[in-house]
């Protein structure tokens, strides 16, 4: 049940593979372990997909289909989930990463003067051709913060998703024996 609901939104490999950014990975791109659909590939996938898809990072998805060859995970799914950061969730993710950092530095969360103070520190800073001081301890609360939070989103779909499928595996095992009797 669970090998079906995914196989069937999932993309052929050759319509991934006509995608510009995968003609930089080859026929690797194609190998049969990469779009085998089993519970191990598809909890592996949501795993990476998730993780590199909360970071706001340039070039997402090129981390993506590096750590999905490297693990050999289901590469569509971890392309997919390359899209949890848009314009939609981007405001909720950044804020819940600020959030989490201002708990683990023992910070306030940031108010309206210390974003005013960060971008002053910016302006004076381009202003004087790179020369000044930037205050990077926003930075460090958010990077700290988004990388938690991709741990634990990506961890919380790996064991989602390992559970669906066990509960279908268990779901259809019942149906049969039901049948039987």
């Amino acid at each position: 049940m669970a090998k079906r609901f995914f196989q069937s939104w999932l993309p052929s490999p050759e319509k991934v593979n006509s995608l510009k950014l995968m003609k930089i990975f080859g026929d690797r791109a194609l190998s049969p372990q990469l779009w085998y659909v089993n519970r191990k590939s598809i909890s592996k996938a949501m795993f990476i997909g998730t993780f590199w898809g909360i970071l706001p990072i340039p070039f997402h998805t090129v981390l993506i289909v590096l750590t999905v060859l490297l693990f050999e995970a289901n590469l569509p799914i971890g392309l997919i989930l390359a899209w949890i950061m848009n314009p939609l969730t981007i405001v909720p993710i950044l804020f819940f990463a600020f959030w989490i950092g201002s708990k683990i530095y023992h910070v306030h969360m940031i108010n309206k003067d210390m974003l005013l103070g960060v971008f002053h520190q910016i302006i004076h800073w381009i202003q004087n051709f790179g020369h000044g001081h930037i205050d990077l301890s926003l930075a460090k609360i958010l990077a700290t913060g988004l990388l938690i939070e991709a741990m634990i989103f990506a961890s919380l779909l790996f064991i989602a998703t390992r559970l669906y499928w066990r509960w279908s595996v268990v779901k259809k095992w019942r149906e049969r024996a039901a049948k039987e009797f």
